[in-house]
Protein backbone atom coordinates (compact mmCIF):
# COMPACT_ATOMS: atom_id res chain seq x y z
CA UNK A 1 0.00 0.00 0.00
CA UNK A 2 0.98 3.82 -0.82
CA UNK A 3 1.89 5.55 2.09
CA UNK A 4 1.71 9.71 2.58
CA UNK A 5 -1.37 9.89 0.62
CA UNK A 6 -4.66 11.66 1.78
CA UNK A 7 -8.39 11.44 1.06
CA UNK A 8 -11.12 13.34 1.13
CA UNK A 9 -14.85 12.08 0.26
CA UNK A 10 -17.00 14.09 -2.73
CA UNK A 11 -20.80 13.09 -1.99
CA UNK A 12 -22.15 16.34 -2.98
CA UNK A 13 -22.25 17.01 -6.17
CA UNK A 14 -21.52 20.95 -5.62
CA UNK A 15 -18.59 20.00 -4.14
CA UNK A 16 -17.61 17.53 -6.02
CA UNK A 17 -17.83 19.69 -9.44
CA UNK A 18 -16.62 23.11 -7.91
CA UNK A 19 -13.32 20.39 -6.53
CA UNK A 20 -12.54 19.98 -10.15
CA UNK A 21 -13.13 23.81 -11.68
CA UNK A 22 -11.02 24.84 -8.97
CA UNK A 23 -7.91 22.64 -9.28
CA UNK A 24 -8.38 23.46 -13.23
CA UNK A 25 -8.52 26.91 -12.22
CA UNK A 26 -5.19 26.37 -9.63
CA UNK A 27 -2.67 24.34 -12.11
CA UNK A 28 0.06 25.09 -12.97
CA UNK A 29 1.90 22.34 -14.68
CA UNK A 30 -0.32 19.80 -16.31
CA UNK A 31 -4.01 18.64 -16.32
CA UNK A 32 -5.11 15.07 -17.34
CA UNK A 33 -8.62 13.77 -17.47
CA UNK A 34 -9.72 10.77 -18.77
CA UNK A 35 -13.73 10.35 -18.75
CA UNK A 36 -16.13 7.89 -20.36
CA UNK A 37 -18.80 10.80 -21.09
CA UNK A 38 -18.44 14.06 -21.86
CA UNK A 39 -21.52 16.13 -22.02
CA UNK A 40 -22.56 18.41 -24.80
CA UNK A 41 -24.46 20.38 -21.62
CA UNK A 42 -23.95 22.60 -18.73
CA UNK A 43 -21.20 21.35 -17.18
CA UNK A 44 -19.49 20.07 -19.47
CA UNK A 45 -19.30 22.95 -21.77
CA UNK A 46 -18.02 25.04 -18.34
CA UNK A 47 -15.00 21.87 -18.33
CA UNK A 48 -14.32 22.21 -21.48
CA UNK A 49 -14.21 26.25 -21.43
CA UNK A 50 -12.06 25.56 -18.10
CA UNK A 51 -9.56 23.72 -19.54
CA UNK A 52 -9.06 26.42 -22.74
CA UNK A 53 -8.44 28.75 -20.25
CA UNK A 54 -5.37 26.84 -17.85
CA UNK A 55 -4.10 26.41 -21.62
CA UNK A 56 -3.95 29.25 -22.21
CA UNK A 57 -2.33 30.02 -19.18
CA UNK A 58 0.76 27.52 -20.36
CA UNK A 59 -0.60 24.86 -18.32
CA UNK A 60 -0.47 21.33 -20.36
CA UNK A 61 -3.91 19.61 -21.04
CA UNK A 62 -4.49 16.10 -21.95
CA UNK A 63 -8.12 15.24 -22.75
CA UNK A 64 -9.18 11.22 -22.90
CA UNK A 65 -12.81 10.84 -23.68
CA UNK A 66 -14.19 7.24 -24.76
CA UNK A 67 -15.56 7.24 -28.11
CA UNK A 68 -18.72 5.65 -27.04
CA UNK A 69 -21.11 8.88 -26.54
CA UNK A 70 -19.28 11.43 -28.74
CA UNK A 71 -21.91 11.34 -31.52
CA UNK A 72 -22.05 15.39 -32.22
CA UNK A 73 -19.53 16.40 -30.52
CA UNK A 74 -16.85 16.96 -33.12
CA UNK A 75 -17.07 20.73 -33.43
CA UNK A 76 -16.53 21.27 -29.69
CA UNK A 77 -13.79 18.24 -29.64
CA UNK A 78 -11.89 19.99 -32.76
CA UNK A 79 -12.18 23.58 -31.39
CA UNK A 80 -10.56 22.69 -27.78
CA UNK A 81 -7.75 20.96 -29.33
CA UNK A 82 -7.09 23.86 -31.57
CA UNK A 83 -5.77 25.56 -28.55
CA UNK A 84 -1.99 25.40 -28.00
CA UNK A 85 -1.14 23.16 -24.95
CA UNK A 86 -4.02 21.09 -25.27
CA UNK A 87 -4.44 17.62 -26.88
CA UNK A 88 -7.48 15.53 -27.23
CA UNK A 89 -7.73 11.89 -27.88
CA UNK A 90 -10.45 9.62 -28.22
CA UNK A 91 -10.19 6.11 -27.04
CA UNK A 92 -11.31 2.69 -29.09
CA UNK A 93 -12.95 5.25 -31.91
CA UNK A 94 -15.92 3.91 -34.39
CA UNK A 95 -14.42 3.68 -37.78
CA UNK A 96 -17.44 6.57 -38.86
CA UNK A 97 -20.19 8.22 -37.83
CA UNK A 98 -19.28 10.87 -35.57
CA UNK A 99 -22.36 12.85 -36.29
CA UNK A 100 -24.46 10.28 -36.38
CA UNK A 101 -25.93 7.29 -34.25
CA UNK A 102 -27.40 5.35 -37.39
CA UNK A 103 -23.92 5.90 -39.39
CA UNK A 104 -22.02 4.51 -36.31
CA UNK A 105 -23.89 1.67 -35.79
CA UNK A 106 -23.57 0.89 -39.66
CA UNK A 107 -19.78 1.42 -39.57
CA UNK A 108 -19.65 -0.61 -36.68
CA UNK A 109 -20.48 -3.96 -38.27
CA UNK A 110 -17.84 -6.37 -38.61
CA UNK A 111 -16.03 -4.32 -35.24
CA UNK A 112 -18.36 -5.29 -32.82
CA UNK A 113 -15.75 -7.37 -30.59
CA UNK A 114 -13.43 -4.76 -30.18
CA UNK A 115 -16.22 -1.76 -30.31
CA UNK A 116 -18.20 -3.73 -27.47
CA UNK A 117 -14.89 -3.28 -25.16
CA UNK A 118 -15.11 0.36 -23.69
CA UNK A 119 -12.64 2.69 -21.37
CA UNK A 120 -15.24 3.03 -18.57
CA UNK A 121 -12.36 4.50 -15.90
CA UNK A 122 -12.84 7.95 -14.58
CA UNK A 123 -9.75 9.92 -13.50
CA UNK A 124 -8.44 13.55 -13.18
CA UNK A 125 -5.18 14.81 -12.37
CA UNK A 126 -3.97 17.88 -11.52
CA UNK A 127 0.20 18.60 -11.81
CA UNK A 128 0.55 15.33 -10.63
CA UNK A 129 -0.12 15.97 -6.90
CA UNK A 130 -3.43 15.88 -6.52
CA UNK A 131 -6.59 13.74 -8.30
CA UNK A 132 -10.13 12.73 -8.36
CA UNK A 133 -11.20 9.02 -8.40
CA UNK A 134 -15.17 8.30 -8.31
CA UNK A 135 -18.22 7.64 -10.53
CA UNK A 136 -19.29 10.97 -12.00
CA UNK A 137 -19.18 11.48 -15.49
CA UNK A 138 -18.55 14.66 -16.93
CA UNK A 139 -22.60 15.83 -17.56
CA UNK A 140 -25.22 17.54 -15.96
CA UNK A 141 -26.91 13.99 -14.61
CA UNK A 142 -23.97 13.77 -13.04
CA UNK A 143 -23.56 16.84 -10.51
CA UNK A 144 -27.58 16.87 -9.91
CA UNK A 145 -27.94 19.70 -12.80
CA UNK A 146 -29.97 18.14 -15.04
CA UNK A 147 -33.30 18.83 -15.84
CA UNK A 148 -35.10 15.62 -15.53
CA UNK A 149 -32.67 12.88 -14.62
CA UNK A 150 -30.13 13.09 -12.01
CA UNK A 151 -27.82 10.72 -10.58
CA UNK A 152 -26.43 9.86 -6.63
CA UNK A 153 -22.93 9.60 -7.10
CA UNK A 154 -19.65 9.43 -5.23
CA UNK A 155 -16.21 10.43 -5.39
CA UNK A 156 -12.99 10.94 -3.75
CA UNK A 157 -10.13 13.28 -4.05
CA UNK A 158 -6.82 11.98 -3.56
CA UNK A 159 -3.76 13.85 -2.86
CA UNK A 160 0.20 12.68 -2.09
CA UNK A 161 2.08 9.97 -3.98
CA UNK A 162 -1.56 8.10 -4.85
CA UNK A 163 -1.90 10.86 -7.10
CA UNK A 164 1.00 10.61 -9.23
CA UNK A 165 0.94 6.92 -9.05
CA UNK A 166 -2.70 7.64 -10.99
CA UNK A 167 -0.99 10.00 -13.08
CA UNK A 168 1.26 7.13 -14.94
CA UNK A 169 -2.46 4.90 -15.18
CA UNK A 170 -3.66 8.00 -17.35
CA UNK A 171 -0.20 7.58 -18.88
CA UNK A 172 -0.48 4.40 -20.09
CA UNK A 173 -3.99 5.01 -21.60
CA UNK A 174 -3.15 8.21 -23.27
CA UNK A 175 0.02 6.65 -24.92
CA UNK A 176 -1.90 2.96 -26.07
CA UNK A 177 -2.87 2.39 -29.43
CA UNK A 178 -6.57 2.62 -28.99
CA UNK A 179 -6.10 6.85 -28.59
CA UNK A 180 -6.27 8.39 -31.06
CA UNK A 181 -5.43 12.40 -32.00
CA UNK A 182 -9.54 13.80 -33.09
CA UNK A 183 -7.72 15.68 -35.66
CA UNK A 184 -7.32 11.83 -36.91
CA UNK A 185 -10.67 11.09 -36.73
CA UNK A 186 -12.24 14.24 -37.91
CA UNK A 187 -12.01 17.60 -40.37
CA UNK A 188 -14.95 20.05 -40.24
CA UNK A 189 -12.99 22.10 -43.28
CA UNK A 190 -12.07 24.88 -40.94
CA UNK A 191 -8.06 25.80 -39.67
CA UNK A 192 -7.10 26.23 -36.53
CA UNK A 193 -8.29 30.30 -35.86
CA UNK A 194 -11.55 29.14 -36.73
CA UNK A 195 -11.75 26.51 -35.04
CA UNK A 196 -10.96 27.93 -32.05
CA UNK A 197 -13.63 31.05 -32.87
CA UNK A 198 -16.22 27.75 -32.91
CA UNK A 199 -15.61 26.45 -30.24
CA UNK A 200 -15.79 29.56 -28.20
CA UNK A 201 -19.46 29.82 -29.82
CA UNK A 202 -20.57 26.35 -28.96
CA UNK A 203 -19.23 26.38 -25.55
CA UNK A 204 -20.67 29.50 -24.39
CA UNK A 205 -23.43 29.27 -21.89
CA UNK A 206 -26.95 29.47 -22.89
CA UNK A 207 -29.14 31.72 -22.56
CA UNK A 208 -30.17 31.56 -18.44
CA UNK A 209 -27.30 29.47 -18.06
CA UNK A 210 -26.15 29.70 -14.23
CA UNK A 211 -22.10 28.15 -14.11
CA UNK A 212 -20.82 26.30 -11.29
CA UNK A 213 -19.21 28.13 -8.95
CA UNK A 214 -15.21 27.49 -8.70
CA UNK A 215 -14.99 27.47 -5.64
CA UNK A 216 -16.68 25.65 -2.59
CA UNK A 217 -19.29 27.54 -0.47
CA UNK A 218 -20.11 27.28 2.53
CA UNK A 219 -20.74 23.49 2.23
CA UNK A 220 -16.64 23.08 1.68
CA UNK A 221 -15.87 19.42 2.82
CA UNK A 222 -14.00 18.34 5.20
CA UNK A 223 -9.97 18.21 6.03
CA UNK A 224 -7.96 15.65 4.29
CA UNK A 225 -7.39 11.89 6.06
CA UNK A 226 -4.32 10.38 5.76
CA UNK A 227 -4.65 6.65 4.82
CA UNK A 228 -2.52 3.74 2.85
CA UNK A 229 -4.18 2.98 -0.24
CA UNK A 230 -4.13 0.59 -3.02
CA UNK A 231 -4.54 1.47 -6.92
CA UNK A 232 -6.43 -1.40 -8.71
CA UNK A 233 -6.55 -0.44 -12.90
CA UNK A 234 -7.00 -2.23 -15.52
CA UNK A 235 -4.83 -2.37 -18.50
CA UNK A 236 -5.57 -0.63 -21.57
CA UNK A 237 -4.61 -4.35 -23.38
CA UNK A 238 -8.03 -5.49 -21.95
CA UNK A 239 -8.97 -3.74 -24.69
CA UNK A 240 -7.64 -5.93 -27.08
CA UNK A 241 -8.99 -9.07 -25.68
CA UNK A 242 -5.97 -9.44 -23.25
CA UNK A 243 -6.68 -9.67 -19.27
CA UNK A 244 -3.82 -10.27 -16.20
CA UNK A 245 -4.73 -11.98 -13.50
CA UNK A 246 -3.04 -9.57 -11.31
CA UNK A 247 -5.21 -6.86 -12.41
CA UNK A 248 -8.68 -8.15 -11.68
CA UNK A 249 -10.78 -5.71 -9.35
CA UNK A 250 -10.35 -6.34 -5.52
CA UNK A 251 -14.09 -7.26 -4.76
CA UNK A 252 -13.49 -11.18 -4.72
CA UNK A 253 -10.25 -10.30 -2.25
CA UNK A 254 -11.91 -7.78 0.16
CA UNK A 255 -14.89 -10.61 0.31
CA UNK A 256 -12.41 -13.15 1.43
CA UNK A 257 -10.44 -10.79 3.88
CA UNK A 258 -13.74 -9.17 5.22
CA UNK A 259 -14.58 -10.62 9.00
CA UNK A 260 -17.79 -8.68 10.44
CA UNK A 261 -19.41 -6.36 7.51
CA UNK A 262 -19.53 -6.24 4.13
CA UNK A 263 -22.03 -2.91 2.50
CA UNK A 264 -21.73 -2.79 -1.45
CA UNK A 265 -23.43 -0.21 -3.78
CA UNK A 266 -23.88 -0.76 -7.18
CA UNK A 267 -26.24 1.00 -9.75
CA UNK A 268 -25.74 -2.62 -11.55
CA UNK A 269 -25.43 -5.72 -9.44
CA UNK A 270 -25.18 -8.53 -11.41
CA UNK A 271 -22.73 -11.50 -9.48
CA UNK A 272 -21.83 -14.46 -11.64
CA UNK A 273 -21.96 -18.01 -10.30
CA UNK A 274 -18.82 -17.93 -8.89
CA UNK A 275 -19.64 -14.29 -7.09
CA UNK A 276 -22.66 -15.68 -5.64
CA UNK A 277 -20.49 -18.57 -4.03
CA UNK A 278 -17.83 -16.24 -2.71
CA UNK A 279 -20.79 -14.12 -0.82
CA UNK A 280 -22.53 -17.54 0.65
CA UNK A 281 -18.79 -18.13 1.75
CA UNK A 282 -18.14 -15.17 3.55
CA UNK A 283 -21.61 -15.37 5.02
CA UNK A 284 -20.87 -18.72 6.51
CA UNK A 285 -18.13 -17.32 7.91
CA UNK A 286 -20.45 -15.09 9.77
CA UNK A 287 -20.17 -11.87 7.58
CA UNK A 288 -23.16 -9.34 7.38
CA UNK A 289 -23.36 -8.90 3.77
CA UNK A 290 -25.72 -5.87 2.59
CA UNK A 291 -26.42 -4.77 -1.34
CA UNK A 292 -27.86 -1.26 -2.34
CA UNK A 293 -28.76 -0.91 -5.84
CA UNK A 294 -31.21 0.09 -7.74
CA UNK A 295 -35.12 -0.70 -8.46
CA UNK A 296 -35.77 -1.64 -12.06
CA UNK A 297 -38.20 1.89 -11.51
CA UNK A 298 -34.26 4.03 -11.28
CA UNK A 299 -32.15 1.76 -13.67
CA UNK A 300 -31.06 3.47 -16.64
CA UNK A 301 -30.05 -0.01 -18.09
CA UNK A 302 -33.34 -2.08 -17.04
CA UNK A 303 -31.70 -4.89 -19.03
CA UNK A 304 -29.12 -4.95 -16.22
CA UNK A 305 -31.76 -5.26 -13.79
CA UNK A 306 -33.55 -7.83 -15.31
CA UNK A 307 -30.70 -9.69 -15.14
CA UNK A 308 -30.26 -8.96 -11.20
CA UNK A 309 -34.10 -9.41 -10.52
CA UNK A 310 -33.43 -13.02 -11.84
CA UNK A 311 -30.42 -13.80 -8.85
CA UNK A 312 -32.28 -11.99 -6.52
CA UNK A 313 -34.04 -15.49 -4.81
CA UNK A 314 -30.51 -17.46 -4.61
CA UNK A 315 -28.94 -14.05 -3.19
CA UNK A 316 -31.80 -13.53 -0.65
CA UNK A 317 -31.54 -17.72 0.81
CA UNK A 318 -28.04 -17.14 1.15
CA UNK A 319 -28.67 -14.33 3.80
CA UNK A 320 -27.96 -11.81 1.52
CA UNK A 321 -29.64 -8.72 2.48
CA UNK A 322 -31.06 -6.45 -0.55
CA UNK A 323 -31.58 -2.98 -0.91
CA UNK A 324 -33.17 -1.61 -3.57
CA UNK A 325 -33.31 2.72 -4.55
CA UNK A 326 -36.81 3.60 -5.40
CA UNK A 327 -37.16 6.46 -7.97
CA UNK A 328 -41.04 6.81 -7.04
CA UNK A 329 -40.56 6.48 -3.52
CA UNK A 330 -37.39 9.02 -3.55
CA UNK A 331 -39.96 11.21 -5.64
CA UNK A 332 -42.88 10.70 -3.14
CA UNK A 333 -40.62 11.47 -0.09
CA UNK A 334 -37.86 13.93 -1.63
CA UNK A 335 -39.77 16.02 -3.94
CA UNK A 336 -39.59 16.37 -7.28
CA UNK A 337 -36.75 16.79 -9.27
CA UNK A 338 -34.63 14.80 -6.67
CA UNK A 339 -31.87 12.44 -7.41
CA UNK A 340 -33.85 9.57 -8.70
CA UNK A 341 -30.96 6.83 -9.66
CA UNK A 342 -28.13 5.70 -8.20
CA UNK A 343 -24.61 5.30 -9.96
CA UNK A 344 -22.01 5.56 -7.16
CA UNK A 345 -19.99 2.44 -7.10
CA UNK A 346 -18.70 1.76 -3.69
CA UNK A 347 -17.75 -0.99 -1.50
CA UNK A 348 -17.56 -0.68 2.86
CA UNK A 349 -15.80 -3.43 4.48
CA UNK A 350 -15.17 -3.94 7.66
CA UNK A 351 -16.15 -0.32 8.85
CA UNK A 352 -12.53 0.32 8.19
CA UNK A 353 -11.62 -0.10 4.27
CA UNK A 354 -13.59 1.89 1.39
CA UNK A 355 -12.66 0.39 -2.22
CA UNK A 356 -14.38 3.80 -4.29
CA UNK A 357 -13.94 3.37 -8.37
CA UNK A 358 -15.59 3.13 -11.67
CA UNK A 359 -16.22 -0.76 -11.86
CA UNK A 360 -20.07 -1.79 -11.09
CA UNK A 361 -20.79 -5.60 -9.86
CA UNK A 362 -21.57 -6.91 -13.08
CA UNK A 363 -19.94 -8.69 -15.98
CA UNK A 364 -19.38 -5.62 -17.92
CA UNK A 365 -17.18 -4.47 -15.67
CA UNK A 366 -15.25 -7.91 -14.62
CA UNK A 367 -14.86 -8.88 -18.22
CA UNK A 368 -15.07 -6.09 -21.03
CA UNK A 369 -14.73 -2.61 -20.13
CA UNK A 370 -12.11 -1.09 -18.44
CA UNK A 371 -11.80 -0.07 -14.88
CA UNK A 372 -10.25 1.93 -12.03
CA UNK A 373 -10.18 1.43 -8.19
CA UNK A 374 -8.54 2.71 -5.06
CA UNK A 375 -8.78 0.26 -2.03
CA UNK A 376 -8.81 2.93 1.14
CA UNK A 377 -7.95 1.66 4.68
CA UNK A 378 -9.17 4.27 6.48
CA UNK A 379 -11.60 3.44 9.89
CA UNK A 380 -12.51 7.14 9.90
CA UNK A 381 -13.10 7.77 5.96
CA UNK A 382 -15.19 4.94 5.89
CA UNK A 383 -17.15 5.55 8.93
CA UNK A 384 -17.96 9.10 7.30
CA UNK A 385 -18.99 7.89 4.10
CA UNK A 386 -21.11 5.63 5.38
CA UNK A 387 -23.02 8.00 7.38
CA UNK A 388 -23.32 10.00 5.08
CA UNK A 389 -24.75 8.07 1.99
CA UNK A 390 -27.89 9.41 0.95
CA UNK A 391 -30.27 6.91 -0.33
CA UNK A 392 -30.70 5.51 3.05
CA UNK A 393 -31.08 9.19 4.33
CA UNK A 394 -33.12 10.21 2.22
CA UNK A 395 -35.67 7.27 2.56
CA UNK A 396 -35.69 5.97 -0.60
CA UNK A 397 -34.58 2.56 -0.28
CA UNK A 398 -36.62 -0.83 0.13
CA UNK A 399 -35.41 -3.78 1.77
CA UNK A 400 -36.36 -6.92 -0.23
CA UNK A 401 -37.28 -10.27 1.62
CA UNK A 402 -38.76 -13.57 0.49
CA UNK A 403 -42.48 -13.84 1.49
CA UNK A 404 -43.83 -16.60 3.83
CA UNK A 405 -43.68 -19.48 0.65
CA UNK A 406 -40.11 -18.93 0.13
CA UNK A 407 -40.71 -17.98 -3.45
CA UNK A 408 -42.50 -14.50 -3.95
CA UNK A 409 -40.95 -11.48 -3.03
CA UNK A 410 -41.63 -8.10 -0.49
CA UNK A 411 -40.40 -4.85 -0.91
CA UNK A 412 -40.68 -3.19 2.94
CA UNK A 413 -39.92 0.23 4.09
CA UNK A 414 -40.81 1.92 7.23
CA UNK A 415 -43.58 4.97 6.39
CA UNK A 416 -43.77 7.99 8.11
CA UNK A 417 -45.09 6.98 11.34
CA UNK A 418 -42.35 3.99 11.55
CA UNK A 419 -44.56 1.27 10.76
CA UNK A 420 -43.34 -1.08 7.97
CA UNK A 421 -44.73 -0.37 4.08
CA UNK A 422 -45.31 -4.14 2.67
CA UNK A 423 -45.85 -4.12 -1.03
CA UNK A 424 -45.64 -7.21 -3.44
CA UNK A 425 -45.01 -5.61 -6.58
CA UNK A 426 -41.59 -4.56 -8.01
CA UNK A 427 -40.82 -0.84 -8.00
CA UNK A 428 -41.01 -0.85 -11.68
CA UNK A 429 -41.98 1.17 -15.12
CA UNK A 430 -45.46 0.37 -16.88
CA UNK A 431 -46.76 -2.72 -17.81
CA UNK A 432 -45.83 -2.05 -21.35
CA UNK A 433 -42.30 -1.31 -20.55
CA UNK A 434 -41.78 -4.41 -18.61
CA UNK A 435 -42.91 -6.59 -21.35
CA UNK A 436 -40.27 -5.09 -23.93
CA UNK A 437 -37.66 -6.06 -21.19
CA UNK A 438 -39.31 -9.42 -20.49
CA UNK A 439 -38.74 -10.44 -24.04
CA UNK A 440 -34.95 -8.53 -24.75
CA UNK A 441 -33.91 -10.42 -21.45
CA UNK A 442 -34.35 -13.25 -22.96
CA UNK A 443 -31.93 -12.25 -26.07
CA UNK A 444 -29.10 -10.38 -24.41
CA UNK A 445 -26.80 -12.86 -22.48
CA UNK A 446 -25.49 -11.28 -19.39
CA UNK A 447 -22.02 -11.11 -20.36
CA UNK A 448 -22.84 -8.53 -22.47
CA UNK A 449 -24.64 -6.31 -19.98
Amino acid sequence: PAEGSAFRPLLASQDALAARLNLIERAEVGLDLQTYILGDDATGRQVMRALRDAAARGVRVRLLVDDMHTVGLTGLLLGLAAHANLEVRLYNPFPAGRESWALRALGAIGHFERLNRRMHNKLFVADGRVAIVGGRNLADAYFLRHDEANFIDFDVLAAGPVAAELGGHFDAYWNSPFAVPIQALADNGLDDENRRASFARLAAPEPGETAAPAHPGAGTPGPLVPAPVEVFFDSPDKTAGVRRAQERLPVARLLGEARSRVVVVSPYFVPSDAGIERLRAARARGVEIQVITNALDASDEPLVQAAYGRKRTALLRSGIRLFELSAERMERRVGAGSPGRLHAKIAFVDERRLLVGSMNLDPRSVNTNTELALSIDSPELTREVLRQLQPARAGGLYEVHLAADGERLQWVAPDDAGHAERRDDEPAPPWWARLRLWLLSWLVPDELL
